[in-house]
């Protein structure tokens, strides 16, 4: 180590064999240590407050509470907390992870070793934002913003399908991203609208944005 002190990492996913990979890869780093492997946004919670990592990496999709939602009650108590968000998802989601406090969104059809880099400009103090998600630098915060939490009540599998959704994708092109059947895709895309309490998919969106899953822009 030379003399320098490792930059702990607590890992956020709801798959083991994720989180062993992910382990693998960022201890090849001399310069990286694993603290805390998280396997639900509510652990998330109790971990980073057990540790104070360095440094989170989050996915977005977890089995209880989103990911936005774990970051903005870490971030409420501890505003200087480095997170660095993962998903399948990017556009809008990305836009909505950065603004609300996230240092770095990163693809998860990237590169494996992108997350090196990433990890490596967040600790440097600077912003990340992975090609992959049609984002760019810099993305306006409004200090004024109310970001409200998102809906608990989805399962991960309904966030997923939702943010499909809002996105303008067709049922069809839901189940074979996901590797559902498309009566699957109906039957969360009528659980999410009865747990929203909407009736159209442009409530949809607009009660998505408003609790947090969207962008309002």
């Amino acid at each position: 180590m030379s003399g320098s002190r490792a930059i702990t990492v607590q890992l956020v996913d709801d798959h083991e064999v994720v989180r062993i990979g992910f382990r693998y890869l960022l201890e090849a780093d001399d310069l990286m240590q694993v603290v805390a492997e998280s396997a639900s946004g509510k652990q998330a919670c109790r971990d980073y407050e057990k540790w104070l990592p360095d440094i989170v990496i989050m996915d977005i999709s977890l089995p209880d509470i989103s990911g936005l939602e774990v970051m903005r009650r870490i971030l409420l108590a501890h505003p200087e907390a480095r997170i660095l968000m993962l998903s399948m998802h990017s556009g809008m989601v990305a836009e909505r992870a950065m603004q609300m406090g996230a240092r770095g969104f990163v693809c998860k059809r990237s590169g494996a070793r992108l997350l090196i880099s990433a990890i490596h400009e967040v600790m440097a103090g600077r912003r990340y934002l992975d090609d992959e998600t049609g984002v760019q630098l810099p993305l306006l915060h409004s200090a004024s913003e109310t970001l409200k939490p998102l809906p608990s009540s989805l399962t991960r599998r309904e966030l997923e399908v939702c943010l499909l959704l809002t996105d303008g994708r067709s049922v069809s092109d839901i189940a074979a991203a996901l590797h559902l059947s498309e009566k699957t895709v109906y039957s969360h895309r009528q659980h999410i609208m009865e747990k929203l309490g909407v009736a159209t998919m442009a409530e949809l969106v607009q009660v998505a944005t408003r609790m947090g899953i969207l962008s309002g822009g």
